[in-house]
């Protein structure tokens, strides 16, 4: 068994799932309560369940903060894997209000960055909403650089279906000519800096008989469509089912080109796929604003992806 390095300070310490899970979905729960989503509802629901169960069933890395006795401070610790490289997603900063304002959260994700070190990790990332400024810079002063800016846009079916759009353009198949580009949008509004955490691989999505062969033998549903101009491609969007709150939605355009392709592919998709259940967008902030509210998504948040680069220690 792996041993735990001790601690920068005598409150830390590692999770204990045996015994932290209620704790911890107490903490995280009080903190967000008025901005968590149905999946974070699904993950305290699970770590309640779990807790009931003495732990078992779940594998949860983190740390707390512990004061005489009791967890009034978590994050959460999650590796993920990219080519050869370990990358930590810090998530679940949370300090109990009654407890903010000594540095907790501070000495919590310095604590993760020097675990994170320690244990190879090639870099830490973390994301935090744009309307937190104060977080931004406390991740900021310890060496955080912001990567991105994203925005998850979400369509409900209680919202109504949208008017579809009829003067920007067809919806046709993809001409496989036009693969080479659609991938190169998939990877602009894709980047590699988010695009391991969002679990998205542009191949996937390629047109083909052995691609498409390959995706049935693995059980993997994709729906297509794209959007020409003057038979010039100006965008196009692609529907994947998730086990998740709502289904996910790839959008591939430039950025020049995002708000009249999307103002046709968006209402085509829910038209065509008779959407009964949510579908989300991630998409970079601030691009194709008019676009998503036309069609009746919402914004859910907007959210900095930050990242640090890691020397392992030891």
């Amino acid at each position: 068994m792996e041993k735990q390095p001790e601690p920068a300070d005598p409150h830390i310490r590692p999770v204990n799932p045996q015994r932290d899970l209620s704790a911890v979905a107490d903490v995280i729960d009080t903190c967000f309560s008025a901005t968590i989503d149905p999946d974070g509802r699904r993950y305290l629901q699970r770590l309640r369940q779990a807790a009931q169960r003495g732990g078992i069933g779940i594998s949860l890395q983190g740390l707390v903060w512990e004061d005489d006795g009791k967890v009034i401070g978590n994050l959460t610790i999650i590796p993920f894997r990219e080519g050869n490289r370990v990358l930590n997603l810090i998530a679940n900063v949370a300090v109990l209000p009654e407890h903010r304002r000594k540095g907790i959260g501070r000495a919590l994700t310095r604590r993760a960055l020097e675990l994170s070190a320690e244990r190879g990790a090639a870099s830490a990332w973390l994301h935090v909403r744009d309307d937190n400024p104060a977080a931004r810079q406390l991740y900021r002063s310890l060496g955080l650089v912001e990567r991105a800016s994203r925005t998850t846009w979400q369509w409900e079916p209680r919202d109504g279906k949208p008017t579809l759009a009829s003067n920007h353009g067809s919806i046709r198949q993809l001409r496989r000519a036009d693969w080479d580009r659609q991938r190169a949008w998939l990877e602009e509004n894709y980047p590699p800096e988010v695009c391991w955490n969002l679990g998205f691989h542009p191949d996937r999505l390629k047109t083909g008989f052995w691609t498409g062969l390959i995706r049935w033998l693995e059980g993997g549903a994709v729906a297509q469509w794209a959007a020409y101009q003057n038979n010039s491609l100006v965008g196009s969007l692609a529907w994947e089912p998730t086990t998740s709150y709502a289904d996910v939605l790839w959008a591939a355009s430039s950025a020049d080109m995002d708000e009249q392709a999307f103002h046709l592919l968006l209402p085509h998709a829910i038209h065509s796929l008779e959407a009964r259940r949510p579908l989300a967008v991630n998409y970079p902030a601030g691009r194709a604003v008019s676009a998503f509210q036309d069609a009746n998504f919402k914004a859910l948040h907007t959210l900095i992806w930050m990242e640090v680069k890691l020397k392992p220690s030891g």
